[in-house]
């Protein structure tokens, strides 16, 4: 097994990559809105440009993924539930990005999360270390006050997430009373916190570990919906070729586990675009969002020597780390999305290209959708996305 110590060949690689890769995501963000002092409606209207045309090739719109306006800076929401690493680590690319951005394009309002630190959660000690607004109300306090005093497992007592043929899976009536409880009530005393402790329009929100589902209750007041995104720790791109639906969908270790199983060597992270799931229906939705970045991962060819948290615990340094600078960088702003679903290519297990219908993303002057999905390349895509906004 691998030794996770500061000593062992695999983890000093693994940070120094890390590292690498943050710094380059911010040398062109200190380019764009440092040296050239571009503001986000500058960079958006360099995009629309190459977009509208784009668009009119393939009979649809290219929308901006985050809208921008003369205003203000987007502003930022960070999402989490446990340790809170990735969480920390975006919220702390804000300070980087001030040090270069005399106006930084995105602001971040604040962290929520819904575990205290008594339960585990580390989120108190990040917004305390950085002077960031913190929203916390924690699931199993709550529930306990609103619901059943006497239940020991609360977050076991309200999942509503089952496969099909899991024997585990309870009747649909209970299925719906237990999304209920987390999606309108429990969502819906957070969202009235934080309408409360912030004041403020959230335009973009990170999931950085949460643990729940996100749903119009966490907004109440807003008349637009944030555009939401979240990492995950497995390669997206990979389809069941009969249904279309993705193949490693889930939590923490979970969907590394499987495409270890599956015999993949090459495991990597990767960036979604999420919705609200406000209907009992969207269950079986998870995590079949347009993808809007994906990782370089990391080489497993010797599959005893790993275990899947040690692997996930690699792709949160070289790929969530990446994905959480992109929205504190303001690089997001180049991103759109297709008003219409496209056909946007995938493979299945044996290299073979399935098509879906579904919202075609472009970065910059390019497509970058599914297999083509930005980031992977993660040097050479930052380098055409330069030369881009300044040919």
């Amino acid at each position: 097994m691998l030794n996770s110590g500061e000593t062992d060949p695999f983890w000093q690689e693994v940070e120094r990559r890390s590292t690498e890769r943050v710094k380059s995501v911010h040398i062109i963000a200190k380019k764009i809105w440092g040296e050239r002092r571009f503001t986000p409606v500058d960079l958006q209207n360099k995009c629309i440009e190459k977009w509208e045309e784009i668009g009119n090739a393939l009979g649809t719109r290219i929308l901006p993924l985050m809208p921008v306006s003369e205003e203000g800076p987007v502003s930022n929401l960070v999402f989490g539930s446990g340790g809170f690493s990735t969480g920390f680590f975006q919220a702390r690319q804000y300070k980087v990005v001030e040090e270069y951005a005399p106006e930084p394009p995105v602001t971040l309002q604040g962290l929520v999360a819904n575990r205290s630190s008594e339960h585990g959660c580390n989120a108190v000690q990040a917004s305390e270390k950085l002077g960031v607004p913190l929203v916390e109300l924690d699931f199993e306090d709550w529930y306990r006050e609103n619901i059943d005093d006497g239940e020991e497992k609360p977050i076991l007592a309200t999942r509503f997430w089952f496969s099909a043929d899991d024997s585990d899976r309870p009747p649909e009536s209970e299925l719906i009373e237990r999304f209920r409880i987390r999606q309108e009530l429990f969502h819906g005393a957070l969202g009235r916190r934080i309408s409360e402790d912030l004041d403020a329009v959230i335009d973009t929100v990170s999931a950085r570990g949460y643990s729940f589902q996100f749903c119009s209750s966490l907004f109440p007041i807003q008349d637009t919906i944030p555009m939401l995104n979240d990492t995950h720790p497995a390669d997206l791109t990979y389809v069941d070729p009969g249904s279309g639906e993705r193949l490693y969908p889930g939590w923490q270790s979970g969907p590394i586990r499987r495409m270890m199983r599956d015999g993949l060597v090459h495991i990597l992270g990767s960036l979604i675009k999420v919705e609200f799931m406000d209907r009992i229906e969207q269950i079986y939705e998870l995590d079949e969002g347009a993808l809007l970045a994906m990782g370089e991962g990391v080489l497993i060819e010797d599959k005893k020597r790993y275990r899947a948290r040690e692997v996930q615990n690699a792709l949160k340094l070289i790929d969530d780390y990446v994905f959480c600078a992109l929205e504190p960088t303001g690089l997001i702003l180049a991103w759109g999305i297709s008003e219409d679903k496209l056909p946007v290519t995938y493979r299945d297990l044996r290299g073979n290209q399935i098509e879906l219908m579904q919202n075609l993303i472009v970065v910059g002057g390019r497509i970058r959708s599914g297999v083509n999905t930005w980031g992977r390349d993660l040097f050479n895509d930052l380098k055409e996305l330069d030369e881009f906004l300044f040919p």
